[in-house]
């Protein structure tokens, strides 16, 4: 318990100075009126002694941590009820690794960007490719999970497989010498078998069951199930790689420096086209020595992949006078697209975050982050209230985000939309949201569908990219659309920057 005595010259002071510093979960413990001397000097003060749980109290240090002194002198002023409810929802029980979910404090990954050799580079993708290789060719055991029946289910708490979750449940020790028994019988033969897998089978002190709910058991059997899923595709992987990198006898003859950029190239997934490509530049360009060295091919490489990465600022960076301009976000499915309205709405200044869906969804915004930055929010659930809004927020000289929430089966509607709002406002920008760890084949439909209408292209996940190849041929589909912004992380605001190509090319070759 936290005790705290405050002095002030009336009441209203002193109980405001309790709930800046305690919170509304501060307990008045003594209020206590002093008089002060008499004479000249005399002047009346209250003291008032407060308390507040530790646990408390660092719910609401961490909320102060993130806030300037206006905005946490903004913020105290609201009812006792809407702080309490703010903190409440900082502190809840979501976590800040998944988007949607927020952290104000996070501290930023950022790339450092070295001047790496291309040589080492190309050691560090090698290795890389041969350990995924090696975890490939790893074997694989089955869960054993497939017990559906009983709510609460008994696990061993220590695991003695090569996985995670390799050993099977203890829930009936009758299955589990059932099943060991069954594989003694089948080496040996006879009960004296029977009776040594009894004895083998008894838990030890160190593997003591533990019971857990129903909800945890399906989250580990649901995370085995990814696991597997995602095995599976690693080992189709695997296939289509042996298939590709057999020897082809047109390229024995090729330089040793063209013939490592295409392998390495290849590795990326950088589509074959663009290798192609890059490989006529270079040996029109290069000489013969050239093209052997390595390093020589591959820095020269990297300037032309970087150089046909197009990228430009939004329009409301280019616009004088705090001109107010209409900014649209346009996406399908899951892309972290509200996230990244959010960090936009931070950066510009008398903003209106308009949210609309066309399937009815619910999208969530960051309450905190609204409510601690000023950013007021309209959820709206049609095109006409769109319009409706945007006029109101041009005739006060503020800017409008628009979050449009897409869906396929109205993309003739959502075109003939944003036709509208072009003709009846001057300053309209279409941003389109891909994610980074969706596919390439689903990143090309989506630009495909949209890029009549879009202005530029926003790349959000791309801290948890695995393939910056697949993103670079996207890109490159559709170059003359440029990149606006990579969004880095779940943190509002600074999990976001301006696409650079160098961004781009450092997580292509990992450097």
């Amino acid at each position: 318990m936290l005790v705290k005595k405050f002095e002030a010259d009336n009441l209203e002071e002193a109980l405001k100075a309790v709930k800046v510093e305690l919170g509304p979960d501060a307990i008045i413990l003594k209020t206590v009126t002093n008089n002060g001397i008499k004479g000249a000097f005399k002047k009346k003060r209250i003291e008032i002694t407060a308390a507040i749980s530790e646990k408390s109290y660092e719910k609401k240090a961490k909320v102060d941590k993130v806030l300037n002194k206006d905005q946490k002198e903004a913020f105290y002023q609201k009812p006792a009820g809407m702080i309490k409810d703010s903190i409440t929802k900082y502190n809840g029980p979501e976590t800040t690794s998944g988007y949607g979910s927020m952290g104000l404090n996070k501290v930023v990954n950022t790339l450092a960007r070295g001047s790496a050799g291309l040589s080492d580079i190309t050691s560090k993708t090698s290795s890389l490719i041969k350990n995924s290789l090696d975890d490939f060719l790893s074997d694989h055991e089955d869960s054993g999970f497939d017990i559906d029946s009983a709510d609460d289910i008994s696990i061993q708490s220590k695991s003695v497989g090569r996985g995670k979750y390799a050993e099977p449940p203890l829930g009936d020790s009758r299955i589990l010498n059932s099943q060991f028994e069954n594989k003694q019988s089948s080496r040996a033969g006879g009960d004296h078998s029977r009776n040594i897998s009894r004895e083998q089978n008894a838990p030890s002190q160190n593997q003591i069951p533990s019971v857990v709910s129903r909800e945890a058991y399906n989250e580990l059997k649901q995370e085995l199930k990814t696991t597997q899923n995602r095995m599976e595709l690693l080992e189709q992987k695997l296939l289509e790689l042996s298939q590709n990198y057999q020897i082809n006898p047109k390229h024995l003859n090729e330089a040793k420096g063209v013939f490592q950029l295409r392998t390495t190239l290849k590795t990326l997934d950088v589509d074959e086209i663009h290798i192609i490509d890059l490989i006529k530049k270079a040996s029109y360009e290069l000489s013969k020595e050239e093209l052997d060295n390595p390093d020589v091919i591959f820095e020269f490489a990297l300037q032309k992949m970087a150089s046909s990465v197009n990228t430009d600022i939004p329009l409301f960076s280019k616009t004088e006078n705090n001109t107010p301009v209409i900014t649209v976000l346009i996406s399908e499915a899951a892309s972290g697209q509200s996230s990244m309205g959010t960090k936009i709405a931070v950066l510009k200044k008398d903003v209106i975050l308009v949210q609309l869906s066309q399937d009815s969804q619910d999208i969530s915004s960051h309450d905190f982050a609204t409510q601690a930055f000023g950013i007021k929010v309209e959820k709206v659930k049609n095109f006409s209230e769109v319009v409706g809004i945007c006029r109101k927020a041009m005739d006060a000289n503020k800017s409008v985000l628009l979050d449009l929430r897409l869906s396929s089966k109205y993309t003739d509607e959502t075109k003939k939309f944003i036709e509208t709002l072009r003709r009846g406002f001057s300053h309209v920008e279409v941003l389109c949201t891909l994610s980074a760890i969706h596919s390439e084949l689903y990143n090309r439909k989506i630009i495909a569908r949209y890029k009549e209408i879009t202005d530029g292209v926003i790349i959000s996940h791309i801290d948890l990219c695995m393939n910056f190849g697949a993103i670079f041929n996207v890109h490159l589909t559709q170059n003359k659309i440029p990149l606006k912004f990579f969004g880095t992380g779940p943190v509002v605001p600074d999990d976001i920057e301006g696409a650079t190509a160098e961004r781009l090319m450092a997580g292509l070759f990992q450097f």
